[in-house]
């Protein structure tokens, strides 16, 4: 997106969203829309590799059909590129990432074995209401 500044530009940029949405000073470091942010830190610093990591987050979360398993398949699914293509700085940031994004949703992956974490299916059929007939 800026080659001129780099993917470690980009990666700062994009930890400090992270850390910014996950962890809001005004909402008493209780935030949300870290996955998104996250995806959107991956793009910005590898379109294509970015996209890769959030199909493979995607289809997690399609199998396992839990959201927190896709959550943190997305930076991990980078970690790999961050290392290899953009060196340590960046990979260093991506664990960064991935710690936090296991940090935010540990207890729904602790509620995962329990069979108290809901599941999501994206895929069934929904039942048509007798409104969406008409």
């Amino acid at each position: 997106m800026f080659p001129e500044a780099g993917a470690a530009a980009a990666a700062y940029a994009g930890l400090g969203a992270i850390l910014g949405h996950d962890f809001p000073v005004w909402h008493r470091f209780r935030g949300g829309k870290g996955v998104s942010c996250t995806c959107g830190a991956l793009v910005s610093i590898s379109f294509g590799y970015g996209l890769l990591a959030c199909a493979v987050g995607g289809i997690g979360v399609l199998v396992s059909h839990y959201l927190p398993i896709g959550a943190v398949l997305i930076p991990a699914a980078f970690l790999i590129p961050a290392f290899c293509r953009y060196g340590n700085e960046v990979g260093i940031l991506t664990v960064v990432m991935t710690l936090i994004m296991v940090q935010r949703h540990l207890p729904g992956l602790k509620n995962i074995p329990t069979g108290t974490e809901p599941q999501k299916d994206f895929l069934k059929k929904r039942k048509r209401s007798k409104r969406d007939q008409r």
